[in-house]
Formats: C-alpha cells, sequence, structure tokens
C-alpha cells in the first residue's frame, strides 16, 4: 500500500509540473508572425480574439468579401516535431496536413459567411469594390495524438486524465490582414491562437485532425458573425468562443 501510494502522488508531482509548463506556453503572448509590422498587443475587447484591430474610419458599405488565401508557409520549420505520432513522422506529412486543414479553414469561412442567416455578405473570388479581402495564415500548428490520449484516458488517477489532456492538447493559431477590395488599403488585422475545450473524456482527441478543425469551424463562425454585425455584444471570458447575448 506504501509503494502505491508512492507511486500515486510521484505521478501527481509530475502531472502538476507538466501541467503547469503547458498553463505556461498556452499564456504566452501570441506570435506577430505575418503581422510582423503590427503591433499584435492591441486587443479590441469586443472581439474574442488575443490581437484584432480594425480602422475605426471604415465605411458601413462593404457587401462582399474574398477569403484569397489560408498560408501555412508561416508556421515555423520544427513545428512538425510536436506533433510526431504514427500518422506524422516527418516534416513532409505534417505540411501535407497542414495544407489540408488550411483548405478546410477557408472552406469554412467561405461555407459560414454565404450561409449565415439573414447575411449582408457575399462571398466572392476576386477583389472588388464594396469588397474585402482576407489573407490568412497559420502561425502555430500542432496536431493530436491519439494513442497519448487514449492512454491518458485509462490513467486511474482522478484528474490526471484531464491534466494530461491538456499537456498534449492539439492547437492552432493564425493572423489575417484584412485589406479594401478596391484599394488595396488594410483595413484591419487579427490573431488568436486557441486549444480545444477541456472535456472529461474527449473522444475528438482520437484522431488526430478532428480538434484543430472543430477550432477553424468555429472561428470560421466568428468571423462571419462580425462581418455581419455593426458590432460585437460583450465577449464572454467563460467557456470557448462563445459570445454573451448581453
Amino acid at each position: 500500500m506504501r509503494r502505491l501510494n508512492r507511486i500515486l502522488l510521484s505521478l501527481i508531482a509530475v502531472v502538476v509540473v507538466v501541467t503547469g509548463c503547458a498553463a505556461k506556453d498556452r499564456a504566452a503572448p501570441i506570435t506577430n508572425l505575418f503581422l510582423e509590422d503590427r503591433d499584435t498587443t492591441v486587443i479590441d475587447e469586443t472581439l474574442p480574439f488575443n490581437h484584432a484591430w480594425i480602422d475605426s474610419n471604415l465605411p458601413n458599405t462593404y457587401d462582399r468579401v474574398f477569403f484569397r488565401s489560408v498560408s501555412i508557409e508561416k508556421i515555423p520549420a520544427d513545428a512538425w516535431k510536436k506533433s510526431e505520432s504514427m500518422v506524422i513522422s516527418n516534416k513532409e506529412d505534417f505540411q501535407k496536413e497542414a495544407k489540408k486543414l488550411a483548405e478546410y479553414f477557408q472552406a469554412q469561412l467561405n461555407e459560414k459567411v454565404s450561409k449565415y442567416k439573414k447575411g449582408k455578405f457575399t462571398t466572392v473570388t476576386e477583389a472588388v469594390k464594396g469588397g474585402l479581402v482576407f489573407d490568412l495564415a497559420f502561425t502555430e500548428l500542432e496536431f493530436a495524438h491519439p494513442l497519448v490520449q487514449a492512454g491518458s484516458m485509462l490513467v486511474p488517477v482522478p484528474g490526471t486524465s484531464i491534466a494530461l489532456s491538456a499537456v498534449t492538447d492539439p492547437h492552432v493559431a493564425f493572423a489575417a490582414r484584412v485589406y479594401d477590395g478596391e484599394t488595396g488599403r488594410l483595413i484591419a488585422t487579427l490573431a488568436d491562437r486557441k486549444y480545444p475545450p477541456t472535456r472529461l473524456l474527449d473522444f475528438s482527441k482520437l484522431t488526430f485532425r478532428s480538434p484543430n478543425r472543430e477550432i477553424c469551424s468555429i472561428w470560421a463562425e466568428i468571423i462571419a458573425e462580425g462581418l455581419n454585425r455593426d458590432e460585437f455584444a460583450t465577449v464572454s471570458s467563460r467557456g470557448y468562443f462563445r459570445l454573451l447575448p448581453w
């Protein structure tokens, strides 16, 4: 019994240490990759992003949007190592999956905007007068680790599964530059880093693509919401990508 207690205490101590490191990584300032010439510490408190700047002198006449690109070129060269798994064994595998995710993000942006109920924006395939042009880039990317997640679900120490999940959480960070479709003038910048929500049993992490796709889908919802509202309501500090209706 004493030996078992020592083992459990040691395991809990390790979890506390590594979870603390993971929490520190999550709290790190958003990178300025893709926005090197911008002050990414600027925050618009009506938008649920780590960074948001919008030109205050914009006319309220935009009604079209062109999601021109979602690039993977800004992801650090050695980022693939954190995603190494049975699926991703080298940089080439990682880039292939990153490209698929970028294509998914772009498709979600077009879908969420075009299907927004009573939306005022139409998606287009070129820069036009009265239109916005979005250039986006992934700046961080880590895919899920299905084997680690499956193992953490079997750990017989209360709370350890959740703690280990926090250590190996997949995540994505993006940055965006938004231009006037006629003049090419930069009128907004955005940047954000997000992890999936912590769940007691998160079966989505048993597939390495699902958590990152969930994040991209919700980002697309937020951008569609932002385009179709004069201003955001108060942003909730709780939960995950949600806006309070009051």
